[in-house]
């Protein structure tokens, strides 16, 4: 899962206008979401656009056509679920206010832990890898790749070029054109992202510099990264978010403070 085809709808919807093509078939994909199964056919017709019209679309999003983009048009169900857990949220019964509450609290909690706890000397290893770096490309999925992309913002702004790879094709793609001045910096906050081996083992043995994000640093695989920076304990898996917008302001007031 990569959260990749929710970016390229944001893209649709806040860059075309209502009755663009691609803005149709983005409502109507948006508005049938949970359908079992979905058909060419049946989106030309809801939009009365030809089926030739859905096949550009596709493309237009970088899918070589309409059954590629379908595969991962049912991952984004799967990625539903996942933000369902992450917020607490239950169809069959919601959590109540003293619960969020409590959990809000448990998270305050761990927060603070990490922030008497955090390794100021990481910021510095990490700040000098981007500095030598040619290019930085940014890996990661869902709401910690929406983090990650502030910080591809901050490096943008500070004459850095950094690529976000909204997806797993587009990630794959990547690998084989990374070079020994760049540094692959991985988001993986439970593991999920680093457990897709055929990914990450490919990165690792590309010619860049490594360095991997978490708050799960003893999963499998994490030993391979030349670097392994972790966000304190994921005792709390909901903490994660939290701790890594923190750490993202942290490394880039120290690496403007740095570069000034």
């Amino acid at each position: 899962m990569s959260g990749g085809l929710i970016l390229s709808f944001q893209d649709v919807l806040n860059h075309y206008q209502t009755g663009d093509t691609e803005y149709l078939i983005t409502q109507y994909l948006l508005n049938h979401l949970y359908k079992r199964s979905i058909t060419i056919t049946d989106i030309a017709k809801a939009c009365h656009l030809s089926e030739a019209s859905v096949t550009r679309f596709a493309k237009k999003l970088g899918y070589e056509g309409f059954s590629e983009f379908k595969k991962d048009y049912f991952l984004m169900q799967l990625e539903e679920n996942e933000l369902e857990l992450d917020l607490l949220v239950k169809k069959e019964k919601q959590p109540s206010h003293d619960l969020l509450l409590n959990e809000l609290q448990t998270v305050s909690d761990e927060f603070h832990s990490f922030i008497e706890h955090f390794d100021f000397k990481q910021l510095e290893k990490i700040s000098n890898k981007i500095q030598e770096s040619q290019r930085i490309y940014l890996f990661s999925t869902l709401i910690p790749g929406n983090i990650t992309m502030i910080l591809q913002t901050f490096l943008l702004s500070c004459g850095k070029e950094a690529v976000y790879p909204v997806d797993s094709r587009k990630q794959h793609e990547i690998i084989p054109q990374l070079k020994a001045d760049d540094l692959v910096m991985i988001v993986s906050l439970e593991g999920s992202l680093v457990m897709q081996k055929d990914l990450t083992l490919s990165i690792i043995n590309s010619k860049a510099d490594n360095l991997l994000v978490t708050q799960n640093p003893h999963m499998k695989l994490s030993f391979l990264f030349d670097t392994v920076v972790s966000l304190g304990t994921h005792d709390l898996e909901r903490t994660g978010k939290y701790k890594l917008l923190a750490f993202m302001e942290l490394l880039e007031n120290h690496y403007m403070s740095k570069n000034k």
